[in-house]
């Protein structure tokens, strides 16, 4: 089961709905061929995101460092 939707619009757009799931026996075989690209793409774009979002994390702690803030003052950094 596929832990998200494609949905068609009228004007021949697509909505990815992640709220809604999506069984496997609902789909044609070119649709499976979409929404198993469309998993694979998705799950990249969340791993790039925690990475993204670990390194903001990361920053901030680093940033928040006092021997950092020090070295910064020292033109070290």
């Amino acid at each position: 089961m596929f832990n998200f939707r494609i949905i068609d619009t009228p004007d021949g757009n697509q909505i990815i709905d992640r709220n809604l799931k999506t069984p496997y026996k609902a789909l044609t075989t070119l649709q499976m061929v979409e929404y198993l690209e469309m998993d694979n793409r998705l799950a990249y774009m969340d791993r790039v995101e925690r990475k993204a979002r670990a390194e903001a994390e990361r920053r901030r702690k680093i940033a928040r460092n006092p021997i950092y803030k020090m070295a910064c003052l020292c033109g070290l950094v």
